[in-house]
């Protein structure tokens, strides 16, 4: 009798995390876009400081014609690529990041940067795409597809550079991607790689 009990006890357990694991918001996964960027042969720069330096690197000098680096990170490094890089100009509040993933790339005609955040509370991520969507300039689009929500843009910059932004976001990440005169394929093949609307569609 006791045996059936400890079985009965078993089932229900498992069908308790069962039902709250189904009914846990999915999210875009940080392993999917590190897998994205080493097919991309970004280098991985380890450490978030060495990250900094390949960053100011690749953006500021462009270090070569073609070059990649990203860098993935949890707890207090996390928090770091949100306050130091997400948002140095301090365009948005001070939101908790639990996990980050944040990337850049130079060519001869342009630049991409991006990030995949975790925020600690949805709600913040929420607030987060909203604010950093309304930034866009006006003729963005936006809106809610099955999985996801999303702002995007298409235009041109200075220098008659084709820019394209994408800001997406599930659960509790917000994924982003900047391209100002790079090759489109990159960015269209990231929005395939995460199964989002690439703002070349616009």
């Amino acid at each position: 009798m006791k045996t059936i009990k400890k079985i009965a006890c078993s089932v229900l357990a498992l069908g308790l995390v069962m039902g709250l694991t189904a009914c846990a918001p999915k999210t875009f996964e940080h392993q999917k876009l590190i897998d994205f960027l080493e097919d991309q042969d970004f280098d991985d720069s380890k450490e978030l400081e060495d990250y900094y330096y390949d960053y100011s690197d690749i953006i500021t000098y462009g270090r070569t014609d073609v070059d990649g680096a990203y860098v993935h990170c949890e707890g207090r490094d996390a928090q770091e690529v949100y306050d130091r890089i997400t948002n140095r100009f301090g365009n948005y509040p001070d939101y908790d990041v639990e996990e980050a993933t944040t990337f850049c790339f130079r060519d001869s005609k342009g630049f991409a940067q991006g990030y995949l955040l975790s925020f600690e509370d949805i709600k913040d991520a929420e607030k987060f795409l909203k604010k950093y969507g309304k930034a866009l300039p006006d003729d963005y689009e936006d809106g809610d597809e099955k999985s996801y929500s999303y702002y995007i843009y298409s235009g041109e910059s200075s220098g008659d550079r084709e820019t394209n932004i994408g800001v997406y976001l599930r659960g509790n990440t917000v994924l982003i991607m900047i391209s100002v005169g790079v090759d489109a394929d990159l960015t269209e093949d990231f929005c395939e790689a995460f199964g989002v609307k690439s703002p070349t569609e616009l």
